[in-house]
């Protein structure tokens, strides 16, 4: 079995990525009658790391070996 390339990896961790941020603002909604300030650094949370699967993809995109 080879290891996967620079496409499948960004593409694995990507969606993964994506799974972990759906998990994160289902915490944050579990917050919302409780506490804004867990609400919002959650929510930032999960905007960070829908940032990194992005990038993920864009440099995956970009063309670099």
């Amino acid at each position: 079995m080879s290891a996967p390339t620079k496409k499948q990896l960004a593409s694995r961790h990507t969606r993964r990525l994506r799974t972990v941020r759906e998990q994160i603002l289902d915490m944050s909604r579990q917050w919302e009658d409780f506490d804004q300030f867990c609400v919002n650094e959650l929510e930032t949370l999960a905007n960070s790391i829908e940032n990194v699967a992005v990038n993920l993809l864009d440099d995956d995109a970009g063309g670099m070996p």
